[in-house]
């Protein structure tokens, strides 16, 4: 969920190999074609309240819900041009998080959400000021 509203890159571009119709527009063969998985997280089309922040969503999507999340989660792109880095970064955010869960307090300084900053690599612009406590 944090990667659906937070994906790594607010762009992607990518050269067409055909002819494409996009909503209803020509594109020709070898056309500069710029795709946003920051865009595609927050897709009110897919996506029911999709600026809120809310894991269970993926809890037990329906058929169409699932299809559809399938097709807009794209923090990472698509295969066959996905991120190379994507099975490792996905583990290891994993592992990460939940060693950090298990030996700290984590909480926010301030309760807004920072804006995105930057574009290949997308990060909070001013960073997430937190307070951090061991666990006891």
């Amino acid at each position: 969920e944090a990667l659906r509203l937070h994906p790594a890159g607010v762009v992607s571009p990518r050269e067409s190999a055909v002819d494409m119709e996009i909503a209803g527009h020509t594109s020709p063969a070898k056309t500069l074609v710029l795709w946003s998985p920051h865009l595609a997280g927050r897709d009110p089309d897919v996506w029911p309240d999709p600026l809120r922040f809310d894991p269970d969503r993926w809890r037990s999507p329906n058929e169409d819900q699932r299809r559809a999340g399938d097709a807009a989660w794209v923090p990472f792109g698509r295969p066959p041009r996905n991120c190379i880095g994507f099975a490792f970064a996905h583990m290891e955010l994993v592992f990460i998080l939940a060693r950090l869960a298990q030996r700290l307090d984590v909480t926010l300084v301030r309760a807004d959400v920072p804006r995105p900053y930057g574009m290949v690599v997308n990060r909070p612009d001013g960073g997430v000021p937190v307070t951090v406590r061991a666990r006891r």
